[in-house]
């Protein structure tokens, strides 16, 4: 995912489809300045199905009152958001979600479109396409750093912490008013995530989403340097989803 404002790049991240309208998960922080952005876009791009399509933020900035007095200074904001296409579409492929809340000690995979990864050595750049012979291969060899990147985006790891989180509050939107029950996790799984992948895809053993990548654990070794600390913050998609269930958009 990528929002774009006047040409120029502002946020990268990444998503996933949920539904086969192509209805996608991220993380609220990948999208949360398009409406205050000038000429905003948010472009989707696949490996996949339909290569890129502009999207709209339909369910975002999604934050939670907590009703104790004295205990909370702000709301609990949701770090997950819904987009949509702007062109209706149908029959893409999606992931299935798995509603129930994994416990710790669940073989999770997690992936992510990484800014901050290359292919080995770097070799993609040592390549000349100015050679004939190269150049006849050169779709062939761009493929396979395609697929090279593919395997590199993808991490396993285990859930090491399930930290569930039970919502009951009063939803407001326009004219809707509805009370909704949520109940969620925070999951730590103990692999780093890479920057670019926030919105990413916690999957299964069984193939199901369970998550969204929302933060790179990390941690404070002097007061003003952090550094990553291997593991990863994923929230359950169960925080957000309710809402297609309850809207259907």
């Amino acid at each position: 995912l990528v929002l774009v404002s006047d040409n120029q790049i502002k946020s990268v991240g990444t998503g996933i489809v949920i539904k086969d309208t192509g209805i996608l998960l991220t993380a609220n922080h990948v999208i949360k300045d398009y409406f205050v952005l000038s000429n905003p876009k948010i472009i989707a791009s696949s490996l996949s199905d339909i290569p890129q399509a502009e999207y709209k933020p339909i369910f975002y900035n999604f934050s939670v009152d907590i009703d104790m007095p004295g205990f909370f200074v702000k709301p609990l904001e949701i770090d997950l958001a819904i987009l949509q296409p702007l062109q209706k579409t149908k029959g893409i492929s999606f992931m299935e979600l798995d509603d129930d809340i994994a416990p710790e000690g669940t073989d999770v995979i997690m992936a992510g479109f990484p800014d901050e990864i290359k292919p080995p050595l770097h070799f993609d750049e040592t390549l000349d396409f100015n050679n004939p012979e190269l150049a006849e291969k050169r779709l062939a060899i761009e493929n396979f750093f395609d697929y090279l990147m593919r395997l590199i985006m993808m991490k396993s790891g285990m859930i090491g912490s399930t930290q569930r989180v039970n919502i009951n509050t009063n939803f407001d939107m326009a004219r809707f008013r509805k009370v909704i029950s949520i109940n969620g996790a925070v999951y730590w799984v103990d692999n780093s995530s890479t920057y670019g992948a926030s919105g990413g895809p916690v999957i299964n053993s069984a193939g199901k989403l369970i998550g969204i990548i929302c933060e790179k654990g990390m941690t404070q070794q002097k007061p003003d340097l952090e550094v990553p600390s291997g593991s990863t913050m994923a929230l359950s998609h169960k925080f957000i989803t309710w809402y297609l269930d309850t809207i259907k958009p």
